[in-house]
Formats: C-alpha cells, sequence, structure tokens
C-alpha cells in the first residue's frame, strides 16, 4: 500500500526518505529541488525537497506525491476558471458552491464536472467532419489521389472523402478526453459518478490521442455555447501532466503550473477592464523585436494598442514574493527591453504579493517601472477586485 508524501508549494521539507519513484516523480513532474542531506550508516539518505510553483498530485510506480498549493484551494480554482476564459461572477459563483472539496484534484475535477453538465444539458453538440475512408459504394467524392495510391488500376473498395454529420466533434472529444482523465485521478465518488456520466452521455465519441499541443477550437455561433467548458477541458489536458512518460513508466496526475494560471488570470480579467475603456489587448504578443535586425525576440505577458493601432500598456506578471523593497534585477532589464522595443515611458510588473516596492525610474530619461501586488491570500471577490483596481490605474 503506498503512502501519500504531502508537500506545500515552494516550502523546504527536510529528513525525507524517498522511494526512486518518489525522487523522479518531484524532479521530472513538479521540477521540485531535491537534494541528499545525509547518509545513515546503513546507507538510508534523508532528502531536503523544495517543490516549485507546480501544485497537484501524480503517481507512477506505486509512489504517489501531492503538492499543495500556499493559495487556498478555492482561490487556485478561481484563477484557473477566469484563466479558462470563462466570465468572473459565473466562476465565482462555481467556487462558492464547491469550497467544501479538500485538495485541488476533486476541485479542479469538480469544477469541470458542474461546467460541462451545464452545457450539455442543451444536448450533445452535433457537426460536420471530414472522413476519409474506404468502401464498397460511392459516398461523398472519389479520393483520385488516394485510390491511384493504394489500388491502381482495380476497382472496389474505392477511396473517398466526405463530410459526416454527427457528435464526434472536436469539441466533444476534448469534453470526453478531459472527463476520462479526471476520472483516472480517482475523485471524490460524487465527483466521480458526474464524469461517469459525462462520459456516457458523449458514448458515440472517440477520445483524442494528446501526443503534442492540445487542439485549439474555431469559434462560431453554433458552437460558442461549449466554450466554457471546452476552455477548461483544454486547461486540464494541456497543463495537468497527465500521462507523463518517466523513463519506462508512465505517471498519472492532475498538476498545475502556477506560474502559468497567475499570468493568464491576471492578463485575462486586466483585458476585461481596458476592453471596457477602447483598448485592444493583445497576450503573449510576439511581433516585437528589441534590435534593428529583429533577431532578438520578445514576448510580454500584455500589450494593450489604442485605436490608432499604437501600444499604450505593456504588462509583465511575475508568480512571486518580493522582499518588500525591491525586485529582481532580471525583471527589470526585461520590463526596461519592453519599454524600449515598444517606444513606452512605463511599464508595469504584477507579482503575487509586492507590498511597499516603490515604481524604478530609469536613469537618464528612461522609462518609469511601476510594481503592482496581487493578494492572492483573500477572497476571490477580493482579488478580482484588486486587478480591477489595477487595470482602471493603467488606463
Amino acid at each position: 500500500m503506498s503512502t501519500t508524501l504531502t508537500l506545500t508549494e515552494w516550502r523546504t521539507t527536510s529528513g525525507l526518505a524517498l522511494t526512486p519513484a518518489q525522487v523522479r516523480l518531484l524532479q521530472r513532474t513538479f521540477r521540485a529541488k531535491v537534494e541528499a542531506e545525509s547518509w545513515a550508516e546503513d546507507g538510508t539518505v534523508r532528502w531536503a525537497v523544495t517543490p516549485t510553483s507546480i501544485v497537484g498530485a501524480a503517481s507512477a510506480d506505486g509512489a504517489e506525491v501531492m503538492v499543495r498549493p500556499k493559495t487556498p484551494v478555492g482561490n487556485v480554482l478561481f484563477l484557473l476558471g477566469v484563466a479558462a476564459g470563462r466570465e468572473p461572477d459565473t466562476v465565482l459563483d462555481d467556487v462558492v458552491q464547491l469550497a467544501h472539496v479538500p485538495d485541488l484534484t476533486s476541485a479542479v475535477a469538480a469544477l469541470y464536472a458542474r461546467v460541462t453538465e451545464r452545457v450539455l444539458q442543451d444536448g450533445v453538440l452535433r457537426g460536420y467532419r471530414p472522413v476519409s475512408e474506404t468502401r464498397h459504394t460511392v459516398r461523398g467524392r472519389v479520393d483520385v489521389a488516394e485510390q491511384l495510391r493504394r489500388r491502381p488500376g482495380r476497382g472496389a473498395p474505392i477511396a473517398v472523402r466526405y463530410d459526416e454529420h454527427d457528435e464526434d466533434v472536436l469539441e466533444n472529444r476534448l469534453l470526453l478526453t478531459a472527463a476520462r482523465a479526471l476520472t483516472r485521478l480517482r475523485p471524490h465518488l460524487d465527483v466521480r459518478r458526474r464524469l461517469h456520466r459525462i462520459v456516457a452521455a458523449l458514448d458515440d465519441v472517440t477520445p483524442l490521442r494528446i501526443d503534442g499541443p492540445v487542439p485549439d477550437v474555431a469559434w462560431t455561433r453554433l458552437n460558442v455555447r461549449y466554450r466554457p467548458a471546452v476552455d477548461l477541458a483544454r486547461l486540464v489536458l494541456r497543463g495537468s501532466g497527465l500521462d507523463l512518460a518517466l523513463g519506462d513508466t508512465v505517471a498519472v496526475g492532475l498538476t498545475v503550473d502556477m506560474n502559468s494560471v497567475f499570468e493568464r488570470f491576471v492578463c485575462s480579467a486586466l483585458a476585461d477592464v481596458l476592453s471596457e475603456r477602447g483598448g485592444r489587448p493583445a497576450p503573449q504578443d510576439t511581433t516585437w523585436r528589441l534590435d534593428e535586425r529583429g533577431t532578438v525576440h520578445l514576448r510580454p505577458d500584455l500589450v494593450v494598442y489604442d485605436a490608432r493601432g499604437v501600444p499604450s500598456v505593456v504588462l509583465d506578471t511575475k508568480y512571486k514574493v518580493t522582499d518588500g523593497t525591491s525586485v529582481p534585477p532580471p525583471d527589470v532589464y526585461q520590463m526596461l527591453a519592453y519599454c524600449t522595443a515598444l517606444a513606452l515611458d512605463r511599464g508595469h510588473l504584477v507579482y503575487a504579493r509586492a507590498e511597499g516596492v516603490p515604481a524604478l525610474v530609469v536613469r537618464h530619461g528612461g522609462p518609469v517601472i511601476e510594481v503592482h501586488s496581487v493578494d492572492l491570500s483573500v477572497p476571490p471577490g477580493d482579488i478580482l477586485r484588486q486587478v480591477r483596481d489595477l487595470g482602471s490605474r493603467m488606463s
């Protein structure tokens, strides 16, 4: 019977007796700092472990590891929901309903089940999808190139291509794959039953095999009602660490990188505020270069353009706590590069807790780099108010 090793994000735990499988999970899945601390005469090693910003749970080779977030689970759910593009007020209602869920894995699974049940209430989406196959009768149009490649000069079966109208579309395949993956994580029995009902509702759908980037969905008025659930499914599948290859083994888990979640949350919430005030937000803008030759690529977390298409705001998020007096020099250099390339006299760094840090004024007429703080320990509604106030000040 395996015992779950429970740790806390960014908190060092010393004197741990770890199995090789646990060491692999910590290093490869959670990117934790694992250091040998002492050796006993019998060869037993004691380890000191410091998890990073990756939280959640994973298991492999009988080893189970859980890293708890330093932020309350309900707050993490709220950040995840807004980061996935859902309306903040709707996410707040869900967080209130899920406040009793004790751990992050069960909480994410419960949130996903709740959102997906809501979109499936109006029926399972149907749509057209391209099909290429061989048949003994012609349907659609003959695929001449494929027929010549596979059966030159011969008759049936015939290679054909046509559009099928059914439920086996990408949107449903994403929902099904995420539901099945979350079921394997053994969430609370009630949540597991709800996930099973989602899988049953999508019985005619083929699950996806995720070997690379999670496929994106093209949104139209015909499928937009699915967006809250699909965006959450993509977030789970993209950042979950499901079926992670660890050497000759496979790890099953749900892990979330709080760096990415914090960045997506701040940019999504700010984009709403700045759009209302006439700005055009561009998250992860890759159009800018630092040098004249265009060889130094830049990617600010958020650039806001005015009505003329000129950048008016540049922002970068940092999921870390400062010492209360200054910010790390690399962060300053990074923002200085952004302001220089975008010809802005002001840039913004947004930290998770950076109270009391004054703005930096670069010498010789350089830009002002403002430092902002978002306290993630307060209730979700207060977190949202902090970011909206920040957007109002920026605009």
